[in-house]
């Protein structure tokens, strides 16, 4: 048997498996829905919605995400959403997860290599290449690596890994580019999707120490082995250099406003020692995977979970100090080093938001899980050599256990590709496993809401308020539901509370000014969207909105300048270019006020008064002697509030129409309006 194993056609017919076996277990996610983060990064953005704009995300950070908070600087990242945006012909999820497996299937045949060739440093044999495709293969069907692979606002982690694996298989399979430095050209491609691609620096070095000088880390205590250790961080001070300057180029890169949140230092920290453990168990048992977990700080050192944290890492500590010992236990340490390594930049002192995400061990788990395949080589070596009664055996039973472990990962990854189907299905994953987070309750209410259920709506977001009671995307969405259940007023007392917990959020003025618009106070709503405009200038609601009201209400000036501002961000903006084309002088094939007269005559009927006004407004433009078409819009501005603009319009059908008794009491009511000062 061992015999066949050995033939190239044998580790052909493995290859092709494993990538089949990869496409098979992803088959079920390409048709998964935008989440979470990729609302304002993705779907709100209007920057990634034009070619135009590749060039201008290197030198503009804000152009990231519509919200400035949010707004860091990952142009690699910026590019490829907006490839997927003009390759899928808008905002096709099926093209941006197609991307997703592209770069996972990259990153998988970087792995590759990168494990042969540290492997073969460690003990060369026929049989590495098969370990170094398990363990390839293990990671990329990983169901711990799920929310990497589905959520597309994390394919910054995928990015940033394929440029940190790369520096490193540059510089390993490509010496003679060592001399020009060429191979840190990945690393910054890598920095600029996210900057732990910086890493790369302190790998080089362990992997210098460790392989070249073969030093272990007790030899590195000794001053005899100095020498070559300050040979091999100087080989590696042009990655520090390189990497200390990206890390503060990109930081300085962020937008003003962007902020990664969090709570004091000494708390994360103390959280932090606990979420080691927690990555480390979900290495192994990846089960309970939440994509938004109701973790929260802990406050105190002597709590038991940081006892926990603290054992676990002393465990991985002396474990990397026992497998640096060896040669041919060095990619253990190495393995153990890059998880160590990849964890620093989110699970330490610097605090973000959430206190644990699960796509947050993706770099890591690189490093882990060569740690834990080849430690799993050694001892079954070891027992080959050892326990002659066992060699029989040996073999089937490392493949029924090799099989065992990819098709158990294989279905729990499918699993959670059925849990990211879609908003319904993920937040009620999200509810059931951390039902404690107020932002998860949120969520699901938004999806039961959207599907009509406003009382269970409103019940789910009463308990979020129980958890996050000064939570401004809850309060907004509080005040959408109370509308819908028909409570104005208390509609309109979550709306202001959410101004006043985030006066600076573009949402809290852009939902406060649409609700305002349906209630007919449109002249209130335009310096809320005009104030939503400046705050995030990618959000494309408000300004279509904005549009829309500048058009119904005849501010032609305004208008235009707007328009003019959009397309110059997204130069295919429907909304835009509608207007752009509305404003342009009818040729005299279009002068047919029926039609538009027509359609607003409908929306009219539907109590659509915005909409109804932008179909007057291109009547009168076709036809501007028509009484009927200036009573009419006259009607829907003042049903908008607009009740200023409305009496020109009304009075003009009366010049055209002496007797027209319909807009005579319209124009009277009108007038009352403006005296009771609306």
């Amino acid at each position: 048997m061992e015999r066949i194993i050995r033939t190239r056609w044998a580790f052909g017919a493995a290859s092709i498996f494993s990538f089949f076996l990869l496409l098979v277990t992803y088959a079920n996610h390409f048709d998964n829905s935008f989440h979470f983060d990729d609302s304002h990064v993705i779907n709100d953005n209007l920057y990634i919605r034009s070619l135009t704009n590749l060039p201008k995300f290197f030198t503009d950070g804000s152009m990231f995400s519509s919200l400035p908070a949010n707004a860091t600087y990952r142009p690699v990242v910026s590019v490829s959403l907006t490839l997927d945006y003009w390759l899928g012909g808008g905002l096709d999820p099926q093209q941006f997860h197609i991307s997703q497996m592209l770069m996972l299937l990259v990153l998988s045949s970087q792995l590759f290599f990168l494990f042969l060739h540290i492997i073969d440093q460690a003990v060369p044999h026929w049989w590495n290449r098969y370990v170094a495709l398990f363990a390839a293969l293990w990671f990329a069907i990983h169901t711990g690596n799920t929310q990497t692979v589905n959520y597309i606002f994390a394919r910054s982690e995928l990015l940033s890994a394929i440029g940190l694996v790369g520096a490193l298989l540059m510089y390993v399979y490509l010496p003679s580019w060592r001399r020009n430095y060429l191979y840190l050209l990945p690393m910054v491609f890598g920095a600029l999707a996210k900057s732990p691609a910086v890493m790369f620096a302190p790998l080089l070095c362990v992997y210098l120490l460790f392989f070249d000088k073969q030093l272990s880390l007790r030899e590195l205590c000794t001053p005899k082995s100095w020498r070559r250790a300050w040979e091999a961080l100087r080989a590696s001070v042009p990655a520090f250099i390189l990497g200390a300057v990206l890390f503060r180029f990109v930081d300085s890169m962020n937008a003003p406003g962007a902020t990664y949140g969090g709570g004091d230092r000494l708390s994360y920290f103390l959280t932090q020692l606990f979420v080691w453990l927690h990555y480390v168990r979900m290495f192994f048992l990846p089960i309970g995977l939440t994509a938004d977990t109701d973790m929260t700080l802990i406050t105190t050192w002597y709590d038991t979970r940081v006892a926990a944290g603290v054992l676990c890492i002393a465990v991985l500590l002396r474990w990397l100090w026992w497998s640096s010992q060896r040669v041919e236990s060095r990619p253990v340490a190495f393995g153990l080093a890059w998880f160590f390594l990849g964890l620093l930049p989110a699970s330490s002192i610097f605090p973000l938001a959430e206190v644990t995400n699960d796509h947050r061990a993706f770099l890591a788990y690189i490093g882990f899980t060569l740690a834990v395949v080849w430690q799993a080589v050694l001892i079954v070596t070891h027992w080959y050599e050892t326990q002659r009664h066992l060699r029989p055996f040996l073999l089937p039973a490392v493949g029924v256990l090799v099989f065992a472990i990819l098709g158990a990962h294989a279905i729990g990854t499918r699993q959670r590709n059925e849990a990211w189907r879609s908003a319904d299905t993920l937040w009620a994953d999200v509810v059931q496993k951390s039902p404690d987070n107020g932002r998860g309750l949120m969520n699901y209410g938004l999806t039961k809401m959207r599907r009509g259920d406003y009382a269970e709506a409103k019940a789910l977001f009463d308990r979020a308020l129980i958890f996050t009671p000064n939570y401004a995307s809850l309060e907004i969405n509080l005040g959408i539901v109370s509308d819908k259940l028909n409570d104005a007023a208390t509609a309109e007392r979550h709306f202001k509370r959410a101004l006043q917990l985030r006066p600076h959020d573009a949402d809290g003025h852009r939902f406060y000014a649409r609700w305002l618009v349906e209630q007919g106070r449109a002249r209130e709503a335009i310096p809320l969207l005009q104030r939503a405009v400046t705050l995030s200038p990618a959000l494309p609601d408000p300004r279509a909105l904005l549009m829309n009201l500048y058009a119904a209400q005849g501010a032609d000036a305004a208008l235009h300048q707007l328009v003019q501002e959009t397309l110059a961000i997204a130069p295919t903006d429907a909304t835009a270019l509608t207007h752009l084309n509305n404003n342009a002088a009818p040729s005299p094939a279009d002068a047919d006020t029926n039609r538009p007269y027509r359609q607003g005559v409908f929306f009219t009927r539907q109590e659509r008064h915005l909409d109804a006004a932008l179909m007057y407004r291109q009547a009168r433009k076709l036809d501007p002697q028509s009484a009927d078409v200036c009573n009419n819009l006259g009607w829907s501005l003042a049903k908008l509030g607009l009740h200023q603009e409305a009496v020109p319009q009304l009075e003009h059908a009366l010049r055209l129409r002496p007797d027209y008794d319909l807009a005579r009491n319209n124009l009277a009511w009108v007038k009352t309006q403006i005296a009771a000062g609306k």
